[in-house]
């Protein structure tokens, strides 16, 4: 070999011996600095190497491990099947665990103890058989896991887990008490082929489509009724889309709320409102026309004054009736748009209304024309109901209102009080409507344009304040309605 062919070969071993220092370097640096635990025993259990994340995990210094039985960060009741497991291996090479990835309890230093997940991977340094295991830190995600099954499985609506074609993977506890279920009857299974969804062939189809529409990342909404163990149940039904960040649908979230109560509720209401829509109106049309026809002929003075009684207290039934069917009307229908409204425009038109109506009272505005707020042709009628009740009901012969803005919050609400010179609302009246007294036979709101008023309001997102006026000259009732900014 001569002198050129020496230099290659050395310069060749130099990059080779130089290659494999940096790369022994930059192992080191990998696992000094990474976030997962190392931690090397040989084949009698002992401790020959621990890295700075072991400390973050475990409590312990390095320095404090090497040298030291891998059983101190055993907990005791397991640390027998520990050693049998390690020597069963060494003598017959057969794994035991999953050496991939193994959930298990690890001791802190402090005593406690830490779920963490081992991956372990045998090797050989200087004649010497090891093992090392690869630490992570399960707390926190064990924590996050705990949290998820409590909300998951604490809640009265039914909620599952979907993967994309429909299998169940998860159930909760409500849906699978409903039906006296157990996990293993639904998990594995296309979810309209579940028990719940065999009630009806169309019950189980809306299950399929309503998987089909969430996997094209759309929600899916109906009500159906489902099969449950010893009943059936009208279900207020979704499947909402869970998505990556790139918006693919990756799992899908069926729930549902019974709402069997609240239907037949439902149906009672709309009964009743038929019945104020149609039969009371016309049946005290009839006594209202009939008093007032029957007052005119009559020349008996006393006969007279009994019709003109019933016509007054019929025509009053018949404003009472209007009020309740347009309270009935709000609470039946929801297909309600909302747009951009100036409160200042509304109360003109309504003060205009009433004035016409009652030409002695005096209703003062003093609002803001820039006042906007998300609402419906429903505000008007909640602000004229406030604002009749608040002229109805005073003493004097020209009863006096003021509406004026007492708080704004461009990102928040609007406060606008009405204030009027009635006497007091009694407390019974209050229960209910401006508190969350419980309303009984004897404590409870007779007043159905204030209820109706609140209706609206509280449908908005907003609330009724009450409170006496500081002068004790009138009451003070305030509307607080969100703005735009805060729809």
């Amino acid at each position: 070999m001569d002198d050129r062919q020496k230099s290659s070969s050395y310069d060749g071993l130099f990059d080779s011996l130089t290659l494999q220092s940096t790369e022994v370097t930059l192992f080191e640096e990998l696992v000094a600095n990474t976030s997962d635990g190392f931690l090397t025993i040989d084949e009698q259990s002992t401790i020959v190497f621990a890295n700075p994340a072991i400390e973050t995990i475990l409590g312990y210094d390095p320095s404090e491990l090497v040298g030291q039985s891998k059983l101190m960060l055993i907990p005791e009741r397991l640390r027998e099947a520990h050693e049998r497991g390690l020597e069963a291996y060494i003598q017959t090479g057969e794994k035991h665990i999953d050496w991939n990835g193994i959930e298990l309890p690890a001791l802190h230093k402090e005593g406690h103890e830490v779920p963490v997940q081992i991956s372990l991977q045998e090797h050989s340094y200087d004649g010497q058989r090891l093992f090392t295991g690869i630490f992570r830190d399960l707390t926190e995600q064990k924590t996050r896991q705990r949290r998820f099954e409590a909300v998951f499985n604490n809640t009265y609506q039914f909620t599952g887990l979907v993967d994309c074609d429909g299998t169940v993977l998860e159930a909760n506890e409500a849906a699978l008490s409903f039906a006296d279920l157990d996990r293993a009857d639904v998990v594995g299974k296309p979810l309209w082929e579940t028990y719940w969804f065999q009630l009806t062939d169309e019950a189980a189809r809306t299950a399929r489509t309503a998987v089909e529409d969430a996997k094209d990342g759309k929600f899916f909404r109906e009500e159906l009724r489902l099969q449950g163990s010893n009943r059936t149940a009208i279900i207020d039904f979704s499947v909402r889309p869970i998505t990556d960040s790139d918006g693919e649908t990756q799992l899908l979230v069926p729930e549902g709320r019974e709402i069997t109560e609240l239907k037949l509720r439902r149906q009672h209401f709309e009964l009743l409102h038929r019945l104020l829509r149609h039969n009371l109106r016309n049946d005290l049309n009839v006594i209202n026309g009939s008093a007032e026809l029957l007052a005119k002929e009559l020349t008996d003075d006393e006969l007279e004054e009994y019709a003109t009684g019933i016509a007054e207290t019929s025509s009053r039934l018949i404003r009472l009736n209007e009020t309740a069917k347009e309270l009935a009307t709000i609470t039946l229908n929801n297909d309600y748009s909302r747009t951009d409204i100036v409160v200042q425009d509304v109360l003109e038109e309504t003060v205009a209304q009433l004035q016409t109506q009652y030409p002695e009272s005096s209703i003062v505005i003093d609002i803001p024309t820039d006042i906007v707020v998300p609402a419906d042709a429903r505000l008007q009628t909640a602000f004229r109901e406030l604002l009749e009740n608040a002229i109805v009901h005073v003493d004097t012969p020209e009863p006096s209102v003021e509406v004026s803005l007492v708080h704004s919050d461009a990102d928040d609400t609007i406060g606008i009080a009405i204030i009027d010179s009635c006497p007091a609302i009694p407390e019974t009246e209050q229960a209910g409507m401006f508190n969350e007294d419980p309303i009984t036979p004897l404590k409870h709101g007779s007043g159905m344009g204030l209820w109706l008023a609140r209706l609206i309001i509280e449908d908005y997102g907003g609330h009724l304040d009450y409170e006496r006026c500081d002068d004790d000259r009138g009451n003070c009732i305030t509307v607080h309605l969100p703005t735009i900014a805060n729809f």
